[in-house]
């Protein structure tokens, strides 16, 4: 006969290996919380990453805008060629208007203007962009998208921006725990 001492759940005699997992539910409580917690930094990387990509995206697409203006702001004819090749001043230009577009410190933004003009390809990068480790693709493999109208080529635009942030989830892995983020913007010059 059993009584309310011997009986198991659901009315099931306790035997000898019922009482032995004593301990056990603390066990299964930690690997539940080892992955909620992992879960949780997954998704706490995963928005600040989304929201780093999409101020990046932002900020380049703004300044290969400025950029392509070359009538404009520089001084540049694209029927004569000139003044469309990037130079260190209008690197300098953008690393300022990024920095406060990122609201950062000049000197800690990550970026590289490129310039195709009549395929030759130009480039100038920040020393933050070498130091975070940033690489984009061959810029020459974009001559296709040159727009060519009664003989005259128009220039191309590239701008790359990067950043680092650190990872709360590869962190708690136990992995190097820094992420870099690339985002480029291209555009036709005029």
């Amino acid at each position: 006969m059993m009584n309310k001492y011997t009986q198991g759940p659901y009315g099931l005699p306790l035997t000898q290996g019922w009482r032995r997992q004593d301990g056990s539910f603390a066990i299964e409580l930690a690997f539940v919380l080892f992955g909620l917690c992992a879960i949780f930094m997954f998704g706490t990387d995963l928005s600040k990453q989304l929201l780093i990509r999409a101020s990046l995206d932002r900020t380049s697409f703004s300044l290969v805008n400025v950029l392509k203006e070359r009538t404009r702001y520089y001084d540049g004819e694209v029927s004569s060629e000139t003044n469309l090749i990037v130079t260190a001043s209008n690197l300098s230009d953008m690393q300022t208007v990024g920095a406060r577009l990122l609201d950062m410190s000049s000197d800690d933004v990550a970026i590289q203007i490129q310039s195709m003009v009549d395929g030759t390809v130009t480039t100038l990068h920040s020393d933050q962009f070498d130091q975070y480790g940033c690489v984009t693709d061959d810029f020459s493999d974009y001559s296709d998208l040159v727009p060519e109208d009664d003989g005259t080529v128009y220039p191309l635009y590239r701008v790359s921006l990067c950043e680092q942030f650190d990872s709360w989830f590869l962190a708690f892995l136990g992995d190097d725990d820094t992420n870099t983020i690339l985002s480029s913007s291209i555009i036709v010059g005029r």
